[in-house]
């Protein structure tokens, strides 16, 4: 009798997998299918970028990613967003996927920063990025939208870092901020200003997985440092650690987790 239980349960448990992931297939084709992409010529970075949106003419969230337009930093997000809406009969979100060209190191560094002894010392010009993104690609998306719009931003490793160094520059003007394996130990300094970005209503969100000690240390300290503010307390980070995570995957798992139990 056991045995029987344990077929028919394993043979259940097939069927819902492929049952599944054909429904993400479905999802994924018809995400890509009907993405739109632009080009927008930037006066602050003094070139083109160019980025996708995902559900463009939906009257949903906006989510930026700014990981790039590759496949596993577009589309992924896309998919997950899009599932947790469609199952809580949500409008969909539209995410806006930007493309760095390969500019990360300048993109998402300040001139300030100042990474760990084992780090180079890279400066950049994030507040050239900043003007793209808040004065050129947010108006430029969100210039048919009627009414508030709820803007969430979201990066990877250095993008993660960006993401909530910007909610320090300007507190409140995304409804989250996302980091996924954000590396602190680039910019250090990052820890006497994360307490801004503690803004009322705003959700700040930074996880962890399976990286170097070293690393691991600064953003535990890092974390330490930011939530025992007292300008924190009432509007705490959520800082999950997937220990199972590698820094490549981990972006996948966070968005995972913020779109099935944050943005609701």
């Amino acid at each position: 009798m056991l045995a029987g239980m344990t077929r028919s349960i394993l043979r259940w448990s097939v069927r819902v997998s492929l049952v599944a992931c054909l429904s993400i297939g479905l999802l994924s084709g018809w995400q890509w299918s009907t993405s739109e992409a632009y080009t927008l010529q930037s006066r602050a970075l003094q070139e083109s970028r160019t980025y996708r949106i995902f559900n463009a003419h939906s009257n949903g969230p906006v989510i930026y990613t700014l990981d790039g337009n590759s496949l596993k930093n577009s589309l992924a997000p896309a998919v997950l967003f899009s599932m947790a809406a469609l199952l809580r009969r949500q409008d969909l979100p539209k995410v806006v996927a930007t493309d760095s060209h390969a500019s990360r190191d300048r993109d998402f560094r300040s001139l300030k920063s100042a990474p760990t002894y084992w780090r180079p010392k890279i400066t950049g010009r994030a507040s050239d990025f900043d003007q793209f993104l808040l004065a050129e690609l947010v108006p430029e998306i969100e210039k048919r939208d009627e009414g508030e719009v709820r803007r969430y931003r979201m990066g990877h490793s250095l993008a993660g870092l960006y993401v909530l160094d910007l909610a320090t520059r300007e507190p409140g003007r995304f409804a989250g901020a996302f980091a996924f394996a954000p590396t602190f130990s680039h910019d250090t300094s990052i820890s006497e200003r994360l307490p801004k970005s503690c803004h009322a209503g705003t959700s700040l969100y930074a996880n962890w997985g399976l990286e170097s000690a070293r690393d691991t240390e600064v953003f535990d300290q890092t974390v330490a440092r930011w939530k025992a503010n007292i300008d924190c307390r009432q509007n705490a980070p959520m800082t999950p650690r997937h220990y199972g995570s590698l820094h490549q995957t981990i972006m996948l798992t966070g968005q995972f987790h913020v779109a099935f139990w944050i943005l609701e």
